[in-house]
């Protein structure tokens, strides 16, 4: 979405199931490999999360309604992605395999969450341009 001269990446949400499927399902142990990759996408997703509140932070003050809107939800934003980036710190040398697995999961269910609310404010700041 273009906004003058700066563009705003939409960060469209990851599809996660957060269903549980099956109690052997939610037991099974991914492989060390699966592991290290699935806490790589979780930083990724963290980086491109703080990129785009940046870019919002930058774009709320040309524009009054995203400024009301960022205004609301700023801090919690902040606080769940920096609840997000304690997450993946604690994932680093985590050795419990359940303990990590339910780490793991909450950590997508953020990434989910601060998506959608990503996705909320970019509709407020394209609104208000009209």
């Amino acid at each position: 979405m273009a906004c003058g001269s700066k563009t705003l990446t939409r960060v469209m949400p990851f599809d996660v199931d957060l269903s549980p499927n099956d109690g052997a399902a939610m037991l099974e142990e991914p492989t060390n490999e699966a592991t290290y990759s699935e806490l790589g996408n979780i930083n990724v997703a963290a980086d491109l999360l703080r990129q785009t509140l940046s870019e919002l932070d930058s774009l709320a003050g040309s524009n009054a309604r995203l400024h009301f809107a960022m205004s609301t939800s700023g801090h919690s934003i902040r606080q769940r992605l920096d609840l997000l980036s304690g997450i993946a710190e604690v994932l680093k040398g985590f050795q419990a395999p359940a303990r990590a697995l339910e780490l793991r999961h909450r950590a997508k269910r953020l990434i989910s969450e601060l998506a959608h609310e990503f996705e909320r404010l970019s509709v407020e700041a394209e609104h208000g341009l009209e």
